[in-house]
């Protein structure tokens, strides 16, 4: 690595009220060191005597992140590409590649139809989805945010960093601006898509409008067509009908004048026998108001004369003139039944007639409407075509611009020119016990702030060192515990980070005498460590 180019350290320990004092790198160490003693295992065993762990270095160590330029924002790369981020995708039917199959001339709207059939199914979304995987990309919005707030309180150098190891990052610059490249040019390649797809929901529909424009030309003209053979044919059609409606009216007004003379004339006979029905009502009304003026006189000869002529009168009533009403009214109704059964036969010959000269104008109507049903039928096929391919488009353009949006949103809200290496500070802490080793790490942290509690806790003994730092990330932590599992994997790796931490131990040469030691009376100043805890951490030293 160019150790000239200028590079970002992140703080350890900070105070979570930025407007505090630095927390003094001595005090750091010195916590760090009763932590990483607090940590070790002292042996013992009831059954099987465990031999104690011996702390075998204590070592900063930075760990690399590239904060590389992308768009209006920055990209946060894993240096050690622990951490990777994946996009997955449907490749689609390349958009330009209908477009301009569609933008040829279609020399007839049946042969437009022909292309949207043969290509309904064109941008289904069928084909198996791709993953695009960005090795070392970080993405984690609580991550970004923390390594953000890190960076805001970070320091810019291009000094050597002495003292601790400063771990490679396993790609270099040209690296991460081949991958931002490769980004790049992915993001245009979708932006490209979607303009594209964008375009030919456009296009289909406005060569669909005119497709449907020309039909409903076609309609036009056919029913303009049409309407002149219409208008003649009606013409004919009611020169005809009147024809036939005065013949329709003589015969039936002929057969109505037949009917009423018969009718007229049955009619006359049931005048006259009503009539003389009425005639011996009045003589039997008049018989018997005699009888009762005889019997008034007494005059038993009149009176009986009357009667009998009373007798006489209605056995002629109940006779002869009932049974002939009958017969006239039975007459009468068969006259208008045969009436009604002529007219009826000449309303059918007169409808069959006009319906027999409607036949040519039914016939040319016939023909327009078909005509313009096959226009209507292409027209609403045309466009349940178009909008079957532009719903195929619609869901394509949203998957499009969901990863769109993905794009925009991967990396930090801050604005660069150019790639910068940041390195991120932990403690590594190695025990050794027999052959077997163990590390243990402490992560960025923020520094407690209790104030004379924690004297007063510390003055009576209690361990209190312990509540010193406490983790910035949870983040920060999980990605340190890949580093650690990737030391337990990668035996070369591990020798490497060995060797490097050994030679930057807090532990040996003037670290221990004075950075650690100070840091530890500074611990006790501020109540962190009572008396005999300083005492004993100070006496490990020596």
């Amino acid at each position: 690595m160019p150790r000239k180019k200028e590079k970002a350290l992140l703080s350890f320990a900070s105070f979570s009220q930025r407007d505090m004092a630095p927390f003094p790198k001595d005090a750091e160490r010195a916590a760090i060191f009763c932590l990483a003693e607090l940590e070790r295992d002292k042996g013992g065993g009831l059954i099987k005597k465990q031999p104690p762990e011996e702390l075998v270095f204590i070592a900063e160590v930075f760990y690399p992140f590239w904060v590389a330029p992308f768009g209006d924002s920055s990209l946060l790369f894993d240096g050690m590409n622990i951490s990777s981020h994946s996009i997955i995708f449907s490749p689609i039917p390349d958009p330009k590649t209908f477009k301009n199959k569609l933008e040829r001339r279609f020399e007839s709207h049946q042969a437009y139809h022909t292309f949207l059939s043969d290509n309904a199914n064109n941008f289904q979304i069928s084909i198996p989805e791709e993953t695009k995987t960005i090795d070392g990309l970080i993405t984690d919005s609580e991550f970004l945010r923390e390594f953000r707030l890190c960076l805001e309180e970070a320091i810019l150098t291009k000094a050597p960093v002495a003292g601790s190891v400063l771990i490679s990052p396993a790609p270099d610059e040209a690296s991460i601006k081949s991958i931002i490249r490769g980004l790049r040019e992915s993001q245009s390649g979708l932006i490209v898509e979607k303009k594209g797809l964008f375009a030919i929901m456009r296009l289909l529909n406005s060569k669909t409008q005119k497709c449907v424009s020309t039909l409903r030309n076609e309609i036009k003209k056919t029913e303009e067509k049409f309407d002149k053979e219409i208008e003649k044919s009606k013409e004919l059609l009611l020169k005809r009908t009147v024809e036939i409606n005065t013949e329709y009216t003589r015969k039936v007004t002929k057969v109505s004048k037949r009917f009423e003379k018969e009718l007229l004339i049955v009619q006359k006979e049931r005048i006259k026998v009503e009539k003389t029905k009425k005639q011996l009502a009045n003589e039997i009304e008049q018989s018997e108001a005699e009888i009762r003026a005889a019997a008034i006189r007494k005059d038993d000869v009149s009176k009986k004369k009357w009667k009998e002529k009373r007798s006489s009168l209605k056995k002629e009533l109940s006779g002869a003139p009932n049974a002939k009403v009958k017969e006239l009214e039975e007459r009468i109704g068969q006259i208008e039944e045969n009436k009604k059964l002529m007219v009826f036969k000449l309303k059918s010959k007169h409808d069959s007639k006009v319906k027999e000269a409607s036949k040519d104008l039914i016939e040319i109507e016939s023909s327009r409407d078909a005509k313009i049903k096959i226009y209507r039928d292409e027209m609403e096929k045309l466009e349940e075509l178009t909008s079957g391919i532009i719903e195929q488009v619609d869901k394509l353009l949203k998957t499009r611009d969901t990863v769109i949006a993905e794009f925009e949103g991967l990396g930090l809200q801050l604005k660069r020119q150019t790639p910068l290496l940041a390195y991120m500070p932990f403690y590594l802490v190695c025990f050794k016990s027999n052959s077997k080793k163990r590390y243990v790490f402490f992560p960025p942290s923020f520094v407690s702030s209790e104030g004379l509690g924690v004297r007063l806790k510390g003055a009576i003994g209690k361990t209190k060192i312990k509540e010193l730092l406490h983790p910035r990330s949870k983040k920060f932590v999980s990605i340190l515990n890949k580093f650690i599992l990737l030391m337990e994997k990668n035996v070369v790796f591990n020798r490497e980070i060995d060797a490097a931490c050994s030679k930057a131990n807090i532990l040996i040469g003037e670290n221990r005498d004075q950075s650690i030691q100070v840091g530890l009376k500074t611990l006790q100043e501020e109540g962190w460590l009572s008396h005999d805890k300083y005492e004993f951490f100070r006496s490990l030293l020596e």
